[in-house]
């Protein structure tokens, strides 16, 4: 009976899948005029890594998508339900035993076959504790085996059960990798073997990536790629991504200036979407260190910060400020009237809380890591002013993005800025952001309670109950104040007319991989 609801849910699903307003056949079969060679998409962050497992980088992963394919597709923009992609069906044996059959026509981009021991292969890698291979184990510390049943068959064992594995295997960093390339000793690069329609082709740093289409992509039958090149050109500063799309550079614009919309929209060329965003931006502390260890020094940091300014100046409004660690729109979300207690924007209280902290006015001087992009740049100097304004002086530290995140790895700030983003899993922000010496962990929290909440809520098997475990948390987190949660920005994108087959959403997930301009 379990197997045949699972068929049943994939049949559904694979019809449901919306890509860009039509379904995922649609969005790239719907051709009228003549499709565009290229696509150009202006970012805000150049790539770092082009090892899956190596990151959880949103642009890394935009990019990933193009040249890897996963065993499941998770649509966040339809209650994150799931369909095939590597995997034709799947089913749970029992609760700690889960097993995938694989398409029989799947081939990788040198050519060679995919098979369950590439599936294992790449899993069991994932799965390992040395971080030379795998930056992500810590997600997946609940499977005891990976195996292969036989070619298309893989099964996967657990210690226990677990409400978010099957959206674990849907995430980027687990996109399927071939064993053969890892073996071979003259490829230095195997991490760039994938199944997906595109295959890399250039990285020329501080400038652009460039993939371009395969002509043996083994599912291009049923959903053919149309661009021939896909080139996400880096773009740091907004405005520049603007003029760009405006001269023809470029065919789409992430994250364009707020003060800039009006103008966008009056240009009959260009299309600006948005959408409800789902992508937190926060301000963190480093918990293991002084001043920070002070956990009433957190909190009146917390209550300093007027988040409704951030929102009205950073993003014109297009936003909104919250209170819980989870990223809006997840499963078991708190939102601002919901959770208990909490540190609103409140001077006089901040003020008391410093006091109570063991410090005055002026005693103290901090600094604040901050990326030297948008919109970091704009919300360090309105942090710094909230602070000054209760009596703690801020020293702005700008840097670029890769190394801020090694800083913070490290354990060198004091303070910093940055940004989140989960789909179905809430063990992403509670493992991933808090668990103890978890690697993107760069609160440098360790917290015993967190540590037991986090396991219940991904395996506890009682709806009710993980639903508590879940809202308890949340409100410990409010008051342990690990973080400073600012905001979630809807997502605006501007691009040329005729842009089809992107799927977009409002974390910046975004797959390119059957997008193109319709001319």
């Amino acid at each position: 009976m379990r197997k045949a609801m699972t068929l049943l849910i994939v049949i559904i699903l694979a019809c449901t899948t919306v890509w860009a307003g039509a379904t995922k056949e649609e969005g790239v079969a719907a051709t009228t005029g003549t499709p565009k060679d290229t696509l150009v998409i202006g970012v805000a962050q150049e790539i770092n890594e082009q090892n899956p497992m190596m990151q959880n980088d949103q642009i890394n992963n935009n990019c990933f998508v193009l040249t890897h394919e996963r065993l499941i597709f998770v649509d966040s923009n339809n209650g994150y339900l799931l369909s095939p992609e590597l995997a034709e069906s799947w089913e749970w044996k029992d609760d700690t035993h889960l097993v995938f059959h694989l398409f029989k026509t799947i081939k990788f981009n040198n050519g060679t076959p995919l098979t369950a021991a590439d599936v294992a292969f790449t899993l069991n890698r994932a799965r390992s504790n040395d971080p030379t291979k795998s930056k992500i184990s810590g997600t997946l510390k609940l499977i005891t085996d990976v195996s292969a049943l036989d070619d298309y068959t893989v099964q996967i064992t657990t210690s226990a059960f677990s409400n978010e594995l099957i959206y674990n295997l849907g995430a980027y960093p687990l996109v399927i990798q071939s064993k053969a390339a890892y073996e071979d000793p003259a490829n230095k690069a195997p991490w760039l073997v994938g199944t997906g329609p595109y295959r890399f082709k250039e990285w020329k740093e501080g400038q652009y990536v460039t993939y371009e289409k395969r002509d043996d992509y083994w599912n291009a039958a049923k959903e053919p790629s149309i661009a021939s090149s896909i080139t996400f050109r880096f773009l740091l500063e907004a405005s520049q991504r603007v003029i760009a799309l405006q001269n023809g550079e470029i065919d789409v614009c992430i994250d364009p200036p707020t003060t800039d919309l009006k103008f966008l929209k009056e240009d009959a060329n260009i299309t600006v979407h948005t959408q409800a965003g789902t992508r937190l931006f926060y301000l963190s502390f480093n918990v293991e260190k002084a001043p920070f260890d002070n956990q009433k020094l957190r909190q009146a940091v917390s209550c300093a910060i007027d988040k409704q300014t951030i929102v009205d100046i950073v993003l014109d409004g297009r936003g909104k400020w919250q209170t819980s660690v989870l990223n809006r729109g997840a499963w078991s979300f708190l939102d601002n009237d919901q959770v208990e207690g909490g540190y609103a924007y409140d001077v006089a209280r901040a003020k008391a809380l410093l006091a109570e902290a063991g410090y005055q006015p002026g005693q103290l001087t901090v600094e604040l890591f901050s990326a030297t992009d948008d919109p970091y740049k704009t919300i360090a100097p309105i942090v710094q002013a909230n602070l000054k304004e209760i009596g703690i002086n801020v020293v702005i530290k700008s840097m670029d993005q890769a190394t801020l995140k090694t800083e913070c790895a490290n354990g060198h700030q004091q303070l910093f800025l940055w940004r989140w983003n989960i789909g179905a899993r809430v063990d992403e922000t509670y493992r991933e952001l808090f668990y103890t010496n978890f690697p993107t962990n760069y609160a440098q929290l360790k917290d015993a309670y967190v540590d037991q909440m986090a396991d219940k809520v991904l395996t506890e098997k009682d709806p009710e109950k993980r639903l508590q475990y879940s809202h308890e948390l949340q409100n410990y987190f409010v008051e342990l104040v690990p973080q400073v949660p600012l905001y979630v920005p809807d997502l605006v994108i501007a691009y040329k007319k005729g842009l089809k087959g992107a799927y977009l959403t409002g974390g910046g997930a975004h797959d390119w991989s059957r997008a193109y301009i319709e001319q």
